[in-house]
């Protein structure tokens, strides 16, 4: 560990003094730069102050992006660090519930096995005040802040409107119709508003799938056929979320705007080639992951290119390979519930939970009591017993969700005193290319060893 720590301080002094190399020479450069004459700056012959150069004013934003990323992900390492296995297995639950009200079976779920997500269903719902005292109650109790999630789309799926708490919302099809994203961007921050104001903190949405069939079981939840509105319309509503601190989520997972068949009934099968999937079912997801989504919600459904045997949502090939792998995705990935039937008809919930950590899930949604959570987590310490599945990996998990509540103001951020003080536990990825400063990425430096 001691050998690692030194390498990362390496990597980041070397990245630092090529940054301040750029840095140095762009200013160079901005001071030697012609000055515009009186003539081509108009009738007024003012000659205006020496420009500032943009790119050291870029570089600086990017660099100072990159380090507030890197000291979310520390933090989010030091806490997991003090977190025992217990607690950052409660964390990778999204729990439903039957109530209304805080009850003991909530309080077994939330304080006894520590889970770190909450889904509100119509269920849970009688009017604006009680909803905001039901998830007031529940975070209250709560060690770690919950993320409160929701689906809230618009159209078919919005919970809010249907229920006349606020405006309806208008549905994904008729918005990618319309073509103008600001329409989008306008539902998104609707919906944040709305969620804000009842403590909801997450949505999951928007809708990233591409409409491939006439027959689609998603129907008007797709904005388009064409994947380039539909990522110019998901892209622009998930930033009406993200900019108004609601955590989004992208969905579903590789993508099932052609699939005719329901989730929730039966297992769907993808027969695409490994070039359609590319150009269509990944597209959007790929190009998405600009705007930094908090969440990628995974779905049950089977990809024959890829992984004929395990639905996406329990396929290591599906999630740790192409979602991770390829598009290069480190963010949190959900699964959809694992008691939908396109999982049930196969695996028990336990063993559904096992499976869905190995493929490379963090948050599991379908615990909905406790006894369906308490079966869960002995099933990953069974796993865990039997060498299926490292603590490491859990903490890994914990240390994803825990970073995107750092992100969206749930923890607060550690003083990096401490954290440099507790380096020793902390371990460090590569440093990001230069390029990828420059470009304003914000690369995950910071990852638990």
């Amino acid at each position: 560990m001691k050998q690692a720590w030194r390498n990362a301080q390496r990597r980041l002094w070397q990245a630092t003094l090529l940054l301040t190399v750029l840095l140095v020479t762009a200013c160079a450069i901005g001071k030697s730069a012609t000055h515009p004459t009186p003539t081509a700056m108009g009738a007024t012959g003012t000659q205006t102050p020496d420009s500032v150069p943009l790119v050291p004013a870029a570089i600086s934003a990017a660099l100072a992006a990159q380090e507030h990323a890197a000291l979310i992900q520390q933090t989010a390492a030091y806490d997991v660090s003090q977190m025992s296995l217990d607690e950052q297995i409660g964390q990778m639950f999204l729990i439903e519930t039957y109530y209304k009200t805080y009850t003991p079976d909530i309080d077994n779920m939330v304080v006894g096995m520590h889970a770190g997500a909450l889904i509100i269903y119509q269920k849970n719902m009688q009017d604006p005040a009680q909803v905001q005292a039901y998830v007031a109650s529940i975070q209250a109790h709560a060690h770690i802040p919950l993320l409160v999630t929701m689906d809230e789309e618009g159209g078919l799926v919005d919970r809010l409107g249907f229920l006349h708490f606020d405006s309806p919302l208008p549905a994904a099809q008729d918005v990618g119709a319309s073509g103008n994203a600001q329409n989008a961007y306008n539902e998104g921050t609707q919906a944040a508003q709305e969620m804000l104001k009842l403590g909801i903190n997450t949505d999951l949405a928007p809708v990233a799938d591409v409409r491939g069939s006439a027959g689609s079981i998603e129907t008007t939840r797709l904005y388009s056929s064409d994947p380039t509105v539909v990522t110019q319309m998901a892209g622009a509503f998930l930033n009406g979320l993200q900019s108004h601190g609601v955590v989004g989520t992208l969905k579903h997972w590789p993508g099932i705007g052609g699939v005719i068949l329901d989730p929730h009934k039966a297992l769907p099968t993808i027969t695409d080639s490994q070039t359609q999937l590319e150009s269509t079912n990944f597209s959007t997801f790929r190009q998405l992951l600009a705007e930094h989504p908090g969440m990628i919600m995974v779905t049950h459904v089977l990809v024959n290119a890829i992984d004929p045997s395990m639905p996406a949502t329990l396929s290591p090939k599906m999630v740790d390979g192409v979602l991770r792998g390829e598009l290069g995705y480190q963010g949190v990935v959900m699964t959809d519930s694992l008691y939908m039937q396109g999982i049930a008809l196969r695996y028990t919930l336990p063993q559904a939970g096992v499976l869905a950590i190995e493929a490379g899930d963090d948050l599991l949604e379908g615990a909905f009591d406790t006894t369906s959570m308490s079966g869960m987590i002995a099933a990953i310490h069974d796993a865990i017993a039997a060498g299926q599945i490292t603590p490491a990996r859990i903490a890994e998990s914990a240390q994803r969700i825990l970073a995107l509540k750092i992100r969206f103001g749930l923890l607060p951020i550690r003083d990096s005193r401490l954290l440099h003080n507790g380096a020793s536990d902390i371990g460090f990825a590569d440093a990001a290319p230069l390029a990828s400063i420059v470009d304003g990425d914000l690369p995950r430096l910071l990852r638990a060893e």
